[in-house]
């Protein structure tokens, strides 16, 4: 990207396109916050890339990803001149207090984690609930929301959203030699269905309904496993996204986020 490419509407093509799942989701955020989110997104995605295999030859193994992912750590604590494109209005979102320094180093030790695998569930489940449940708390962040308690079931919804999505590429992705779940696919399963019953999606106050969007898509991969592996999102899935977005979209201007 060039310096000057963050124009109106780059970013929202951009995530579309490397996140169409949380792109959709983010939709029906309400306009104040949704530019702040597709930074977020964006810093996201390239977190995620990140961790794609070495393209050097003098770099081998997990250490060219770590690299880049201190890059963006020294961004986030002010060691680093933020020399790309994302950086500045990465850090603005952190200055006007929309975003919060704190998630996004859980965000991003998610990665690190990622890099470096363990064959133990309990740094797996603290991987998805830092990493795509970080997400998920960071968009409710952005959204106002300030109880520890809902942000808490929103990282629950982002690792639920995790587990579906792993379940649903599980044989791509290990081909790919990407950290997976310690475990088969059943397991798999069980713990993207225990991260999605501790975040109650249903029963979420008005404010925390709209960043638990993804938990829509949770509830299908979850029950759907593997069958649709390499396959893009179907009608089915855009369209239940668009039903619980739409209403969550109005309870929440009805509401004015009151109990947030």
């Amino acid at each position: 990207m060039q310096q000057d490419a963050l124009g109106p509407g780059y970013l929202e093509d951009a995530v579309r396109r490397a996140d169409p799942d949380r792109a959709l989701c983010a939709r029906f955020l309400p306009a104040s916050v949704r530019p702040d989110v597709e930074v977020l997104l964006a810093f996201h995605t390239e977190l995620t890339r990140a961790l794609a295999p070495a393209r050097s030859a003098a770099i081998a193994g997990p250490m060219a990803g770590l690299i880049r992912l201190q890059w963006w750590r020294d961004v986030l604590e002010g060691a680093r001149t933020p020399d790309h494109e994302l950086a500045p209005p990465l850090l603005l979102a952190l200055e006007r207090g929309v975003l919060c320094r704190e998630t996004l180093l859980r965000i991003l030790a998610a990665r690190e984690v990622e890099l470096d695998p363990q064959p133990d569930v309990n740094v797996w489940r603290k991987m998805m609930l830092d990493g795509a449940g970080g997400v998920q708390r960071a968009i409710g962040e952005a959204l106002g929301v300030r109880d520890e308690g809902v942000l808490v079931r929103l990282e629950a919804c982002g690792a639920a959203y995790g587990a579906g999505a792993m379940l649903r590429h599980w044989p791509r992705l290990r081909q790919s030699g990407r950290y997976l779940f310690p475990g088969d696919e059943v397991g798999l399963r069980q713990e993207g269905k225990a991260f999605l019953k501790a975040c109650d999606a249903a029963s979420l106050p008005v404010a925390g309904r709209l960043p638990a969007l993804p938990a829509v898509l949770a509830e299908r991969d979850l029950k759907r496993g593997s069958t649709q592996a390499g396959l893009p999102r179907g009608l089915g899935d855009r369209l239940a996204v668009m039903c619980a977005g739409w209403k969550a979209a109005r309870a929440f201007q009805r509401s004015g986020a009151a109990d947030s």
